[in-house]
């Protein structure tokens, strides 16, 4: 990364790298950045600096806030919508890795909505775009690399981990072993990605990433289901949903009650798998989060069903179905 400011044991930076640092953590949902000064005023190795940003910032900055939003809802065009403008705002003023920041983020919307083509598109202009630090580069190669994991292209998807773990190997570090456990895992290489995992959970408690170190319990938990090890698997699912709940993230909360209900599935426990769902439902509902409510729903329908209870596994599909109509509307 670029000299930074001495806060929290962080390095001085120049007043230019603090406002491309600032706004790169205000805009992005994917990348996480850490937020080491307010939005309005920065603090400099030796006492407090004022540098108020300008009102064509601040407007990127609402776009990227209103995306965000309306990727909580669900609301992929829309946050779209919203993530061109603010790639539209930065391009007048070549704020070269806000623009970057932005690519990366269109990338990620575009792999969601099961555009893979753009994906790509978006997120190599990213990567290949000079004048960009290597963090941000780094943050390219590793959506690349998820790319190419969620299109099964297991081989690729390493390639590029292995790019973005060779340009930065910082406090994210941990984020990219997550993901070549999730790889291993892919290949059915479970005692590989059960290493994986355990270096990557590791480094997240070394640098003090816990949703990171979440992730990390959450796939050795769904190694652990696959392998059989019920009760390890268990175990790790509620070590991760302790810190699903301590950082307030209702989606990983409602993911990793998910994977709950999964494993009662496994164990032949129907019943109670229908109980996790149902709180992964009312989770996601509560949150506004139409996809991970949409997910509940079709897991619910499934457990009903292998309770024997057909009205209510349609029941489900029926909800779904009109929450489906109701979101179009």
């Amino acid at each position: 990364m670029n000299k930074q400011c001495q806060v929290s044991g962080v390095r001085c930076q120049s007043k230019k790298s603090k406002l491309i640092n600032t706004y790169r953590s205000l805009v992005t949902f994917v990348l996480m950045f850490t937020v080491h000064c307010s939005l309005f005023t920065f603090f400099g190795c030796g006492g407090a600096q004022t540098q108020t940003l300008s009102t064509v910032h601040i407007k990127a900055i609402e776009y990227n806030q209103n995306a965000t939003k309306a990727l909580e809802n669900g609301d992929y065009e829309k946050a779209l919508g919203y993530y061109m403008e603010a790639l539209k705002v930065n391009r007048s003023i070549e704020n070269t890795e806000g623009i970057a920041v932005n690519l990366i983020n269109i990338a990620v919307l575009y792999q969601k909505k099961g555009n893979t083509s753009s994906a790509h598109e978006f997120v190599d202009i990213a990567f290949s775009m000079p004048d960009i630090s290597n963090d941000i580069r780094s943050d390219a190669a590793y959506e690349k690399a998820r790319i190419y994991l969620k299109g099964k292209n297991t081989a690729k998807a390493k390639e590029w981990v292995d790019k973005s773990l060779s340009l930065n190997k910082g406090p994210r570090e941990g984020s990219r072993w997550n993901l070549m456990g999730r790889i291993s895992f892919a290949e059915g290489k479970y005692d590989e990605a059960v290493a994986m995992a355990n270096t990557a959970l590791r480094l997240n408690r070394e640098n003090k990433q816990r949703a990171e170190e979440s992730n990390s319990l959450r796939l050795m938990a769904e190694i652990n289901a696959q392998k059989g090890l019920y009760s390890e698997s268990r175990e790790l699912y509620k070590k991760s949903l302790e810190i699903d709940k301590e950082l307030g993230d209702s989606k990983k909360i409602a993911m990793t009650l998910r994977g709950i209900g999964m494993l009662s599935l496994k164990q032949g426990h129907f019943q109670d798998a229908v109980i996790f769902y149902m709180r992964a439902y009312d989770v996601s509902s509560s949150a506004g989060d139409t996809e991970g409510t949409s997910e509940a729903l079709d897991s619910m329908s499934d457990a009903y069903r292998k309770t024997g209870n057909e009205k209510k596994a349609e029941g489900m599909m029926k909800k779904k179905a009109d929450m489906e109509k109701e979101k179009k509307k």
